[in-house]
C-alpha cells in the first residue's frame, strides 16, 4: 500500500465501481472499514470499539460520502446486512417508525439513517451488487483488497494508532487472506 494521494475519483457523467468491506477483531471490538476503487484509491478509517455490522455500514457510508458526484456508484458489497440495511428494509422499517419486523429499534439506526441521507442527496444511481466475502478464486479482487485494508484498519485500532487513511493500492499484488471462513 502507498502513502499518497489518492486523487479525485469524482466523474461527472461516469460510472466507478468500489468494493466495501468491514472487519472487527472480536465482535465487538476493534473494528475497521475501507472502500477500494476499480483505479486502486480507498479510504479506510476504524474504531477502538464497534461491531462487524457497524463497520460494514461505515464503508457504505464512506463510499457514499466520498463520491457524491459519480453519475452511477456500483458498491460491490459481501454484507447482506448491509445492502439490506441501505436498500430493502428501508421502507418497512421507515413505515414502522425505525423498528424491526420484530418491534424492537433497529441497530445501528443513526449509521443507517446516514446511508439513506447520502442516497437521498445524490444526482446519480448507486447500484448495489452482492459478491462472496473471503473468495480464494479472488473473483472480486476489489472486495478482497477492502477485506485487507479494513483488516489493517482494525488492527491498528486495536494498537491505539491513527486508522483514517485515504491512499492507493496495486490491484495486481492483492490475494485473498487466509481465513476459516466461507465454503467454496
Amino acid at each position: 500500500m502507498n502513502e499518497t494521494d489518492a486523487g479525485s475519483t469524482d466523474m461527472l457523467g461516469g460510472s466507478l465501481t468500489v468494493g466495501t468491506d468491514g472487519a472487527c477483531l472480536g465482535n465487538p471490538g476493534p473494528s475497521g472499514w475501507a472502500w477500494v476503487d476499480e483505479h486502486g484509491n480507498y479510504h479506510s478509517s476504524g474504531q477502538a470499539n464497534g461491531t462487524n455490522n457497524i463497520a460494514e455500514l461505515r464503508a457504505v457510508l464512506d463510499a457514499l460520502q466520498d463520491h457524491p458526484d459519480v453519475a452511477h456508484l456500483v458498491i460491490q458489497i459481501d454484507s447482506t446486512y448491509a445492502r439490506d440495511c441501505s436498500t430493502t428494509w428501508r421502507a418497512g422499517w421507515q413505515r414502522n417508525g425505525m423498528r424491526n419486523s420484530k418491534r424492537q429499534p433497529v441497530a445501528n439506526a443513526a449509521i443507517v439513517e446516514a446511508i439513506w441521507a447520502a442516497l437521498d442527496s445524490r444526482a446519480g444511481t448507486v447500484e448495489f451488487v452482492k459478491v462472496p466475502g473471503h473468495d480464494p478464486l479472488n473473483k472480486f479482487p476489489l472486495n478482497t483488497a477492502a477485506d485487507i485494508i479494513a483488516n489493517d484498519a482494525a488492527e491498528k485500532a486495536s494498537a491505539g494508532s491513527p486508522v483514517e487513511r485515504t491512499s492507493t493500492i496495486d490491484l495486481a499484488s492483492i490475494k485473498p487472506r487466509p481465513t476459516s471462513f466461507g465454503k467454496w
